[in-house]
């Protein structure tokens, strides 16, 4: 059963303390955490003065490595006791509590970026989770997503295996054809898939600034 939008909530908030320390030894489908952060870094070019916002901060590990000094970096996060974290380590940051479903922001951005963070939005809601992030994004705004992601079906069932007792049953990893089709009704084009770990992939998209809120592909 797919763990609910509550049940992650309290998760990431009991898990919020030892988050950090957990990670540097990463395993199961988070193995080689640290490794596909460092390697998503290089597929995104930060310009001077640019806003960027982290979904699904945590406690702002991918945010740190993108951004430059002179970047403003907004972050919302499902779990309260993450954004307490994260305001510690970075108390420059404009933190909010807020999802893919409900950003809770009233910004646009030139970057949204996000870690390990859209496995978690339920699968009906997916679509319109990329549609909020093309609305929020300005005209030229670019989106980089790396997650816990399959090339098919197949590729899930063999990782399943793979993992074993760590497998997360109450997850819903994206199939990489699926959610390049998402990106594409929502928004976005260009995509860039990279593989970045056993059980990664990084997707970096631009904003088709032809197609608006009106267009049929809403």
């Amino acid at each position: 059963m797919l763990r609910s939008t509550k049940e992650t909530k309290e998760l990431f908030n009991q898990w919020a303390q030892s988050y950090d320390q957990d990670l540097e030894n990463a395993s199961g489908p988070l193995l080689g955490y640290e490794q596909s952060l460092a390697i998503s870094k290089e597929l995104l070019s930060i310009k001077k003065n640019a806003k960027l916002l982290d979904i699904g901060i945590g406690t702002g590990a991918f945010s740190s490595l993108l951004s430059e000094t002179d970047t403003e970096v907004w972050g919302i996060d499902i779990s309260e006791d993450m954004v307490i974290q994260c305001e510690k380590k970075h108390p420059e940051y404009y933190l909010k509590v807020g999802t893919f479903s409900e950003p809770n922001v009233d910004q646009t951005f030139d970057y949204i970026v996000s870690s390990f963070c859209f496995h978690e939005v339920l699968p009906d809601q997916r679509k319109q989770a990329l549609q909020n992030g093309s609305d929020l994004l300005k005209s030229g705004g670019k989106l980089l997503l790396l997650d816990i992601m399959f090339a098919s079906k197949q590729a899930v069932q063999d990782g399943k295996e793979a993992i074993g007792e760590y497998w997360d049953s109450t997850g819903d990893y994206p199939i990489i054809g699926e959610l390049d089709a998402m990106l594409r009704e929502t928004g976005f084009i260009n995509a860039h898939w990279i593989q970045t770990g056993p059980y990664h992939w990084a997707v970096l998209a631009d904003k088709n600034n032809e197609i608006t809120r009106n267009s049929p592909l809403k």
